[in-house]
């Protein structure tokens, strides 16, 4: 079983890739592995599955942002493929 597969797993894979590319993190092998992971999560039509709660307001409430699990991974990886990718040559 893979990591993240219980829970919103798209959405903060996402945004940990975001992050580690902006700071232009040098484990390509571990940024590599996250953008497998979010092209393998891909459904056939190209939208991601609805998964775990995205974030929590008020400290009771859990909210789902439906469109969060679509634009954070195309951001992901377009940014690996067009900057990330060419940078480090991975």
């Amino acid at each position: 079983k893979l990591l993240g597969d219980g829970g919103s797993g798209v959405v903060c894979t996402g945004w940990a890739l975001l992050a580690l590319m902006a700071a232009e993190c040098e484990d390509t092998g571990a940024v590599k592995r996250g953008v497998q992971y979010l092209m393998r999560r891909q459904l056939p039509n190209g939208d991601w599955p609805q998964e775990g709660i995205s974030g929590v307001f008020n400290r009771a409430c859990g909210i789902t942002y439906t469109a969060y699990r679509n634009v954070f991974p195309i951001w992901a990886i377009a940014r690996y493929h067009s900057s990330y990718q060419p940078l480090f040559k991975c």
